[in-house]
């Protein structure tokens, strides 16, 4: 572009320098052509004024002086500049064109990009107006700019996926879904927890752009990349991160609470996924919720004692999974120990009833 636009300068101070090379030589010529006319007129008429008047004798005439020699000189003169600088334009062009090939308006190279830090490395490509004598080669250093470079010049258009998503859809598994690259023969899923350690958990084909990856630790943050391979070349999408959801296992049912003088004996039902339960006792079945004890996995009975005598006390189990996760807390039970009736509140499936509102004492 930049080329063009000069050769178009040239040739407008061509045509500019030949209009003024023309003006300078038809004007004059034009005005002594009428100045001439003018003059054989006024000659003319004041001969024919003597001759009339007597004056004028038989000798011969002098010859006046042409101009029309002079005027075809000057004609052919300018038809040959006009027909050398249409034929022979090469030379003073190219020597104006050549004087600026070092100015600082010269084209910007086109060699292989220079990766930035912030740049990544997988997904650099070379300019698109590269010259073809360099599609092909490789640089010393072998950098995957250069490579991504060779795939563009064999018509692959293969570069770093976009718009890379990742979406947990359990407490095990996440979903990545990205955009397709032209040219690209497969992509590697990869996975890292730290960001720093990466391993190729699943390759796809260059058709599928989504991915499930299963078997995941709960509640737990997971890192990914994909990476589109066209041959050699290897470009890397932005990293990602989705987190596992939280195991969170069915709320037990507390069974029973039986007191006797200085203790309370609690029996619950099982629920799956739980990896130990949590025995919670309470003075007044609203606040003061502190853990007194805790059974392993499927154990549904415990006993509390050390108990005051004649004392209620409020009881309910919490489910907790092996990721941490703890169920919601079940129905909650009243127990009074001491003599007479060490039942000390409604009936279980009275306090079952509904888990959110606790029993007022007895």
């Amino acid at each position: 572009m930049y080329l063009l636009f000069m050769r178009v300068i040239v040739w407008a101070l061509i045509v500019w320098a030949l209009i003024g090379l023309l003006a300078l030589i038809v004007v004059p010529i034009g005005a002594l052509l009428i100045v001439g006319v003018i003059r054989r007129f006024q000659i003319a008429r004041t001969r024919r004024e003597l001759q009339r008047m007597g004056f004028v004798g038989s000798a011969p005439e002098r010859e006046t002086r042409r101009l029309w020699p002079l005027v075809e000189a000057g004609l052919i003169g300018v038809v040959a500049l006009i027909v050398a600088t249409l034929v022979l334009p090469g030379p003073p062009a190219d020597r104006l064109l050549g004087s600026t090939d070092g100015s600082s308006l010269s084209a910007a190279p086109t060699h292989s990009p220079i990766a930035t830090p912030g740049m990544n490395p997988g997904s650099a490509h070379a300019p698109s107006d590269a010259p073809p004598a360099t599609h092909g080669t490789e640089s010393p250093s072998g950098s995957p700019a250069t490579s991504v470079s060779r795939a563009a010049a064999a018509g692959s258009d293969a570069g770093a996926p976009s718009t890379v998503t990742a979406r947990s859809t359990s407490a095990t598994a996440i979903q990545l879904q990205w955009a397709p690259v032209d040219g690209a023969a497969r992509y590697d899923v990869e996975r890292s927890t730290d960001t720093v350690t990466w391993g190729v958990v699943a390759s796809t084909g260059s058709e599928e752009t989504r991915y499930t990856d299963a078997a995941l630790a709960s509640g737990t943050t997971y890192y990914y990349r994909v990476a589109a391979v066209a041959g050699q070349d290897v470009s890397r999408s932005d990293v990602v991160s989705a987190t596992t959801t939280v195991i969170t296992p069915t709320a037990p049912v507390l069974l029973s609470a039986a007191g006797s003088a200085t203790s309370v004996d609690l029996a619950w039902s099982d629920v799956e996924g739980e990896l130990s339960y949590q025995v919670q006792r309470s003075s007044d079945g609203i606040n003061g919720w502190t853990d007194i004890g805790t059974t392993g996995q499927d154990v549904t009975s415990y006993t509390d004692t050390g108990l005051a005598a004649a004392t209620t006390y409020y009881y309910r189990v919490v489910a907790v999974a092996s990721n941490g996760g703890v169920s919601a807390p079940s129905g909650v039970l009243p127990a009074t120990t001491g003599p007479g009736d060490v039942s000390g509140g409604p009936s279980t499936s009275d306090a079952n009833a509904d888990p959110s509102i606790a029993p007022a004492a007895p």
